[in-house]
Parts: C-alpha cells; structure tokens; sequence
C-alpha cells in the first residue's frame, strides 16, 4: 500500500481527465449490458411472436410489419456494438495519453534524482542497471494505476451491472455462473505473489544483461588489444541467458495461471449450459432468454477474468516500481541547503579547514588538510598516484563533502552556496576527456550557453585546435563519434581545453591539461593557459615540470596530509620530500647524443 500510494501521487495532475474516463466506462458499461437484448427481440418477438414488455409494460410490437421488426432489432444491435467501440476507442487513446504522462513524469523524476546524486553513487550503481531501471521499470506506473487501478475499477462496475441484470433475468443460473468465482480468487491468491517475485527477479536479471553490454561496449579498444572477444562474448550470453530462464518460467507460471481461469470460467459455462437448456425444456425459459444469459454470461467472465489478470499485472508492476522507488529513496549525499545563496566571487581565495574525506568509512583519502589558496594564483596539486590530488580537486566541486571540516571561497561555505553557481563559476578540464557526438562547435560552446561562433573559434584558437578543426570533412560542424572517437588524444584534450576557456570563469581547474600533448604543441597552448589563468584562481593537478614551474605554489600531498607547501624553488631548496620525487624522476643530467636535440623542459613529465 505504501507503494500504491506513492505512486497514485503521479495520477493527481490528469484526475479530471481520469474522472471523464470513468464516466466514459460508465457508458460503455451500460451500451454493453444493452447489447444482448436486441437478440432476444429477435429471437423471441421477431420470431416466436412472444409479446413484449419493457419494464412491466406490454408493447403491441406485432403490429408492425416483420421487416421493420427485425429491422429494429438489427439496428439496435448494431448501435449497441458500434457505441461501446466508439466509447472504448475514445476511452482508450485518454487512459493510454494520462498513464504516458505519468510514466514521462516518474521518469523525469528519476532522471533528475539520478542527476542530483554524488559521484559516489554513480561509482556504485552499474550505469545499464539505472538505464534499465529509467527506461523500463518506470512503466510500472502506467501499468499499475491505468492497467491495474483503472481496468479493477472498470471491471467491478460492470460485473456489478452484469449480476444485477443477471439475477433479474434468471437467479439460479446466475448462482451457477458464479459458483466459479471463489475458486478464481482462491487461483489469484496462490499464484499472483509468485508472479510478483519472479516479476522483480526478472528485471533485476534484465538490468544485469543491460549492465554486462554497456560495460563490453564502453570497454571496446580494451577488449580487442586483449584479444578477449570470445571470453566476453560468453560471459554476456551467460547473463542474458539466465534472464531468458527466468523470463521463460514467469511467462509459463503465466501462461499456466491464465489456462486455470479459461478453465473455471468453462466449467461455469458448461454449468450454465446444462441449467439453462434443462429449464428450456421444461418451459420454464425461453430459448430467447437463455441465448441472452449466455450471452451475458461471456460478457461476465471478461471482467471477471480481466480482475484475474490484473491482479498479477498489479503485483508484476509493484515490484518493477520497488526498484524505481530504491533510487528514489536513496539518500542524495551533495545536498543544497534549502536557504542556499549563489556564489560571489570578489579575490577568488580559496580555504581547506581541517578537511578530511573518505569514499569508504575507516579509509579516509583526506586527513585534516589545511590549505589556503590565494585570490588570482596558481596553485599546482602534485603526489604520488592515489594520494588524494582528483579528491581534493573533487571536493572543491562538492562532487563529494567532507566529512570533517569545511570548505570556503572568499569567506563562503561551500555548503552554504547552490551547486549551480558554484559549478558554474568554475572551468574544468577533467583527466578523462568527455565529448558528445555532436559538432565540435557544440561541445566547445558546451562551456557557455548560447555562445555565439566567432566565440567558439576564438576559443579553439586559444587552445591551439582551430587548425585541424578547420580541416576537420565539416570544419567547426563536424560531428564527432562516441566520446570524439574520430579524433587523437591530444586533439579531444585541445577541445576540452576550449570548452574550459569558453566558460571564462573565475575559478579554473585543470587536471593535468597537457598530459595528451607532444612538447611542440605543449608550448604553443602555454601561452593562451598562461593569458587564461592571469587573474583566476587556478588548480592544476600537476605531473609535468612546465606546469609546476609556473605555480605561484606547490601543494604536495602524502600520506593522506599535505606534506609541503611552497615555491618550485622554496621546495627544491629545501631538500624534502619534493625534492626527493624531483630527483628520483630526472636523476642526474645526461650526457646527450652528440646527434639529438636538447630535450625541450615542456616534454619531461614528473611521474609522482
């Protein structure tokens, strides 16, 4: 119930229009109890010349000539049919259009949940489980509240309509027609929980395959230098084949579940049959009347077996919406302060108080960092691998919080400002380049909304990628493949690189920005880096020596803490633990070949 009702909140907006379609099953309703009695007019008035009575009162119906009898009781049948079609038709395209709109809406919720999370959860969750969950478990609304609240309302009232003429028409039959139904609801109740757990089970194991492919696909180049085709291929067979044997066997539990209504449902014809025919030859029934219990009769076992079948739809769409209401529910780790201000910039200072992070309870990455980070400066973050150098540049984003101590720009909490001016005050260029497969002048203009083409092109200049986009088959609108598969390296890089500079922001974060590029090209990006960075706060998670030498400072972290702070001179001088990685990575001076060019300083990379 906690779950129906979560889920009927999606209904709230469209109920004026889910109240016309009751309406509309109220005529349809009654169009279908109407469309037996044009038969028994003609079997019985047209053709047993019986007199006719409508609601206690004789109408002398012989008095008209025989074709215009049954010229009446074929029209009347014929408005019976097509009235319930129209009315169902009509029905049909509303409940479809309002359980859309709730789907789109859950879906939409999910999506900006899913959105909202932390890094963290997006590093736990399988992306193909979440993609599976967004694009089908999210049908379980439609199918709960129109398949299954709609189509239990629906039914109920015309079953009740069906009994009541029924019960007028004939009571004993009508005690045999329904001597079934406790042994269909006795069914629903063994087999319809079942179905629901093997309904969650089913596309918890979907999700898996999801997941499996879209880990193959994003894996590619990986999979193929290792010749590991064959071992991925079965390992992917493998899961989609345990999610068809599940599939197969909710499918036979279905298929079985749906044989045993069929079959109560003819045992109470067969009853009625034998009933009916009996009192006919006794006289105490018309054939005229019996041909219309039956009739009925097929008309009341389709609500009847519709309750049957949706009550396993209920309990099949339930779980699928458990798993939508997991996410939902869970708890979103970077929250924004209910009274949160945008951020406002003034020096751009940057502070670390006592700032300690951990991905994982007990294993902390962070240990009581204390940092400050002038207004407009420099500052290069350098240590060994898995130091903690992308967390802290993480936690300046609020992609994760600390768990101790705080985070301030120009005096503000970082916790105290919304996400979007935090994030959009700030230019990354993240280690891994992201594109999107679209033109390259979209994912430049991607940094700034509504960036106008001579901004695009100034901005690639700048990164020193105007050249080879120019001569890229559609210039600035050529469209990239998945992640700029159709570009190097070192050209994804020079693009993120005018995706960061477009944004002009005031904070600028650079993670390793020319670790993909050659020293020539290196050195003629420096310079448009060096024009960028002049007056912004600048992080730059450094290995290369260019990019140190030019700090304002040098934030070394061991060990969880950091370990120094200075200068690439003030370190170098000092003979600690800077200095120690700096000579283990270049040694002493070579002599060169007498051949070989002079190794240029931009193409050393410090390996820390």
């Amino acid at each position: 119930m906690k779950v129906f009702w979560r889920l009927a909140g999606y209904l709230r907006p469209y109920r004026g229009a889910f109240l016309l379609c009751l309406a509309l099953v109220a005529v349809a309703s009654g169009l279908e109890l109407f469309k037996p009695w044009p038969l028994k007019l003609a079997v019985d008035q047209v053709i047993g010349k019986a007199p006719l009575e409508i609601m206690g009162r004789q109408i002398d119906y012989q008095t008209l000539a025989v074709s215009a009898q049954l010229l009446i009781a074929v029209g009347l049948l014929l408005f019976a049919h097509l009235g319930v079609g129209f009315v169902q038709l009509l029905n049909n395209y509303m409940t479809i259009r309002i359980g859309q709109n709730m789907v789109q809406d859950f879906r939409r919720e999910l999506f900006e949940h899913i959105q909202r999370q932390s890094l963290l959860f997006h590093q736990q969750r399988p992306t193909g489980d979440l993609l599976y969950r967004l694009m089908g478990d999210t049908y379980a609304v439609q199918t709960l509240l129109m398949n299954g609240v709609f189509t239990t309302l629906t039914s109920s009232v015309l079953l009740a309509g069906m009994l009541a003429v029924l019960l007028k028409v004939n009571t004993t039959l009508t005690i045999y027609a329904m001597g079934v139904v406790p042994l269909l609801f006795l069914t629903i109740a063994k087999v319809s929980k079942s179905i629901g757990n093997l309904s969650y089970e089913t596309s918890t194991r979907e999700s898996q395959v999801y997941s499996t492919a879209e880990r193959i696909f994003s894996s590619i180049p990986l999979i193929q230098a290792f010749a590991r085709e064959d071992e991925e291929r079965k390992r992917f067979l493998a899961e989609s084949q345990l999610s068809f044997d599940r599939k197969l066997y909710l499918y036979s539990l279905q298929t079985a579940y749906g044989w045993l209504v069929g079959g109560l449902t003819a045992l109470g014809t067969a009853l009625v049959i034998y009933e009916g025919v009996t009192q006919v030859l006794s006289g105490a029934l018309t054939t005229g009347e019996l041909l219309v219990f039956i009739s009925y009769l097929a008309s009341l076992y389709t609500p009847v077996n519709n309750l049957s079948n949706t009550v396993a739809d209920i309990r099949g769409s339930l779980s699928k919406a458990k798993r939508v209401l997991e996410i939902l529910e869970t708890h979103q780790e970077v929250k924004e302060a209910p009274d949160a201000a945008p951020l406002a910039v003034k020096t751009g200072e940057v502070r670390f108080e006592n700032v300690s992070f951990a991905y994982d309870a007990g294993k902390e990455v962070l240990r009581d960092v204390n940092l400050v980070c002038p207004g407009g400066a420099m500052t290069a973050i350098v240590g060994q691998t898995g130091a903690g150098k992308t967390s802290l540049i993480s936690l300046l984003l609020r992609f994760y919080d600390p768990q101790q101590g705080r985070i301030v720009i120009d005096g503000q909490d970082l916790k105290t400002l919304t996400l979007k001016s935090l994030r959009r005050q700030s230019a990354v260029v993240l280690q891994e380049t992201q594109l999107f497969p679209i033109s390259v002048a979209d994912n430049i203009a991607y940094g700034k909304s509504g960036a106008t083409r001579e901004e695009v092109e100034s901005a690639a200049k700048l990164a020193n990628a105007h050249d080879f986009i120019a001569a890229l088959p559609a210039g600035y609108d050529t469209v990239l493949g998945e992640k700029g598969a159709n570009l190097s390296g070192g050209q994804r890089q020079r693009i993120s690189i005018a995706r960061a500079l477009i944004k002009d922001a005031p904070l600028l974060i650079l993670d390793e920005p020319t670790s993909a590029l050659d020293a020539e090209t290196e050195s003629l990006i420096m310079e448009g880096l060096d024009r960028l960075m002049t007056g912004r706060t600048t992080f730059v998670i450094a290995h290369r020596l260019s990019m140190m030498q030019r700090a304002d400072q040098i934030v070394l972290i061991k060990d969880q803490r950091i370990a120094e702070v200075g200068s690439f001179d003030e370190l170098m001088n000092k003979g600690g633990e800077f200095a120690r990685l700096h000579a283990l990575q270049f040694g002493k001076p070579r002599r060169a070949a007498p051949a070989a060019e002079p190794a240029s300083p931009g193409a050393q990379t410090l390996l820390v």
